[in-house]
């Protein structure tokens, strides 16, 4: 019998036992959870394979044998440089702030210490994005949990109506029957953040109408790396990051686990938990040939396991109850819950053959399970009818402030849903000169299934002396026993062809998606299809695009760009909904002189149709119908400009500064009416889209200390258009200052301290799902940061 030990040392036989228990642990309780074993074992005996491979092979780390699987890379085997950057070119549009700088058209990239130091306090996708021009978000729960994001005049709610990506994998629940983001990837845990607007997007779909957002994680490190994060402050907030990773020759692992909980800034009526508790992790291990022959394959395994529980509601405040304690939360609220469960497996391969071409290929699939309990109604109507009007419902706002009701008169909602997205994608990409003209060409094509199965019911509850007493269990399946799924099959071949100082980037993608729709009714719990409802749609599109950049000299460039948008539908499209489209152009142009970069950007995307979602999130019924509003202009600026002004002075001191304002002017071209977008007046704004806002930070920092003082301002946004007389219709204009601090006690230790909204500002950031809703308030963290 062969014995391993011998063959490859104790030692590596020990790292192999070592990460087979790991392996084992991983598999057995992600299949205990989700129930798939025989795709899990086959996973299994994979990555132990290529573990045990990568050890036997090489048992001291190379320098040169990482392939990196995002940004944060270290060096490459063979022509590192090269190669790094052909791999990274797979997965993004830009790989960095100064690639995006030189970018044929709107690109953005936040690394490095700009994202470092938002990830310093409680890591809000919301605060990070502020710093980028063109994008409009809508807080709601001070936490970034369920993001609503939106760029240049989108609407923004769930982040439904951009392309979300995790390692540019589609990472949304299901992107194309049910976008809506209840699912979001932990920002403490991400390195490197990518937003894509303009004729870029024909990369990234199937939504081409406002932008991408890009989430980059932790690449598996050339050297040993081993870092960790932790930090505790206001609400009992307990935060931590841990990871480590090594490379071999032909082989390398990373693991990371990212936590977080607290209790919460509001303060419930009657007492309990406000707050939320998050578990992540994250599994890399990947097989290589050597990475000095010409011909160079690497397969990489990415596998995720996330958990959150939070105690959220939909609930808000009176306007005056706002006014007198804006982090209250109703009684009515008591039992509200989130519970999310996420399933991420990836497996990718990259070839590469000689200098003539490469091949970048994912298997993907994710599976969410989520369960939000939480309060619907009361006395039959709904809470966002009740708060927008509370002097006509003073019963209602009674019994939800805690007053005894009759029975059963609180209606409490178990929103289950299980969501699966799965698919391969493959990107080809080859470069060829052609006379003068350099060409870098990339031809992808992707499979996409996903599919939303909607399970719920609703309970009555009792409330006595402020409590929630059962008086009432509802049918499982009763309020809502539906499944909405899409096959898709999209397209697209680009072109980066150099001339000289001019960069041509040309681009076509196409979209075929098949969507259907089975409704099984409330009659019908163990869905033998005795009612069963059901409908089909089928959508093509074909989306053009081309981006034109020149180079005056080495300060001096400009870029212009036209592009279709589009946003499919999702199944309920055949109701007599029209697809989303329109086309947008921006022009813009860069600067550039030692450490001051700036740039401009002028946008117009004029909407054939736009596209409205009845959702709970949105303040709607939640019955999912699309609703046409027609025509809309949005147009707008975005600047953002970066300069040290230690060029001034004779310091050894740094004094980073960085301004970002975005302009964003919408407005409909038609009068209407519309159970959704409300009595609609022409040259009315799109709801949620703020028409200036403002971004500033300045600092001081050397080798061992860092102090950077941030300011955002938000002006005020409509909520509800033709709003009735006595309802408010808008949010406050903000203005909120952050403050961080860092020092290094040595190459491996430093640490940190956090401050937002260091003035304590109170203020509405939202009016919906229902009623008034707070801001983050005053929250302080500190901690340290370890790696070695």
């Amino acid at each position: 019998m062969l014995d391993i030990a011998s063959v490859i040392g104790i030692n590596r036989a020990t790292q192999i036992f070592e990460i087979a228990v790991i392996i084992i642990h991983i598999n057995r309780r992600v299949m205990d959870l989700y129930g798939l074993r025989k795709q899990f074992t086959i996973i299994f005996i994979l990555l132990l394979s290529s573990a045990a491979s990568a050890i036997a092979e090489d048992a001291e780390p190379s320098a040169e044998a990482a392939i990196p699987s995002t940004i944060e890379t270290g060096q490459v085997p063979g022509d590192s440089a090269l190669r790094a950057d052909r791999v990274i070119k797979r997965i993004t549009v830009v790989d960095s702030p100064e690639e995006a700088a030189e970018a044929a058209g709107s690109a953005y990239f936040v690394t490095g210490e700009d994202l470092e130091r938002a990830q310093d306090g409680v890591d809000d996708i919301s605060r990070v994005l502020r710093q980028v021009p063109g994008v409009n978000i809508q807080e709601e729960d001070g936490y970034g949990l369920r993001p609503n994001i939106g760029f240049r005049g989108v609407p923004n709610n769930r982040s439904a109506k951009i392309t979300l990506m995790e390692d540019s994998v589609l990472i949304a629940p299901a992107p194309y029957s049910a976008p809506a983001a209840y699912y979001f990837p932990p920002v403490g845990r991400i390195t490197g953040i990518e937003v894509t607007k303009g004729p870029g997007l024909i990369k990234y779909g199937p939504y081409t109408n406002g932008g991408a957002l890009n989430l980059l994680t932790r690449g598996i490190p050339s050297n040993q790396e081993i870092g960790a994060k932790l930090a505790y402050g206001t609400d009992n907030t307990l935060k931590g990051d841990f990871y480590g990773g090594k490379s071999w020759k032909y082989g390398g692992v990373m693991f990371e686990t990212y936590q977080f909980q607290t209790d919460g800034f509001k303060e419930l009526d009657g007492g309990g938990d406000t707050g939320y508790e998050l578990e992540d992790y994250n599994l890399k291990l990947r097989l290589n040939t050597d990475p000095d022959q010409e011909y160079f394959h690497s397969l990489t395994y990415k596998g995720g396991w996330y958990d959150q529980i939070s105690h959220e509601t939909y609930l808000g405040l009176t306007d005056e109850d706002f006014g007198n304690t804006p982090n209250r939360r109703y009684a009515g609220s008591q039992l509200d819950n989130m519970d999310v469960d996420h399933l991420q497996q990836n497996l990718t391969y990259y070839g590469e053959f000689a200098n003539l071409f490469d091949v970048t290929a994912t298997l993907y699939y994710n599976k969410t399970q989520r369960n939000w309990y939480k309060l619907d109604s009361v006395g039959g109507s709904g809470i966002a009818t009740i708060l927008a009007q509370p002097n006509l419902r003073p019963d209602e706002v009674a019994w939800i402030r805690g007053a005894d009701s009759p029975e059963g008169a609180l209606s409490v909602r178990e929103n289950n849903r299980e969501f699966e997205s799965m698919g391969v994608q493959t990107v080809v990409g080859f470069e060829f000169d052609a006379g003068e003209t350099t060409n870098e060409v990339e031809v992808g094509v992707r499979f996409h299934y996903d599919e939303a199965d909607r399970y719920q019911h609703d309970d009555r509850y009792t409330m006595v002396n402020g409590r929630m007493e059962l008086a009432a269990l509802g049918e499982p399946g009763s309020q809502d026993n539906r499944v909405g799924s899409a096959d898709a099959w999209a397209f697209y071949v680009t072109d980066s062809l150099k001339w000289n100082a001019l960069t041509l980037t040309p681009g076509l993608r196409y979209e075929m998606i098949e969507y259907d729709e089975k409704d099984y009714g409330g009659n019908d719990p163990n869905r033998t299809g005795s009612a069963l409802d059901r409908s089909d749609s089928s959508i093509d599109e074909l989306i053009p695009g081309i981006g034109a950049h020149y180079e005056f000299d080495e300060q001096f460039a400009a870029f212009v760009g036209v592009h279709r948008g589009f946003s499919p539908p999702g199944p309920q499209g055949s109701s007599g909904a029209e697809v989303e489209e329109s086309v947008a152009y921006e022009l813009g142009g860069t600067f550039k002189r030692e450490s001051l970069f700036s740039k401009v950007v002028f946008f117009y995307t004029d909407y054939d149709n736009l596209l409205g979602a009845d959702t709970l999130s949105s303040g709607g019924s939640g019955s999912g119908d699309l609703f046409n509003g027609g025509e809309v202009d949005v147009y707008g600026l975005e600047f953002l400009a970066r300069y040290d002004f230690a060029e001034l002075i004779d310091s050894s001191l740094s004094f980073p500064a960085t301004f970002s304002y975005t302009y964003t002017h919408s407005e409909f071209k038609d009068s209407f009416q519309s159970d959704f977008f409300g009595d609609v007046s022409e040259g009315d704004p799109v709801p949620y889209t703020p028409e200036n806002q403002l971004y500033a930070s300045i600092g001081v920092t050397n080798e061992t200390f860092g102090f950077f003082l941030d300011g955002t301002y938000v002006q005020s946004m409509v909520t509800e258009l033709g709003a009735p007389s006595g309802v408010e219709d808008e949010t406050d204009s903000t203005l909120v200052f952050d403050a961080t601090g860092e020092y290094n006690l040595n190459e491996h230790v430093g640490l940190f301290v956090s401050a937002e909204n260091i003035f304590d500002r109170e203020y509405i950031v939202a009016r919906r799902p229902a009623g008034a809703r707070p801001g983050l308030p005053l929250t302080i963290l500190a901690g340290l940061k370890l790696k070695m």
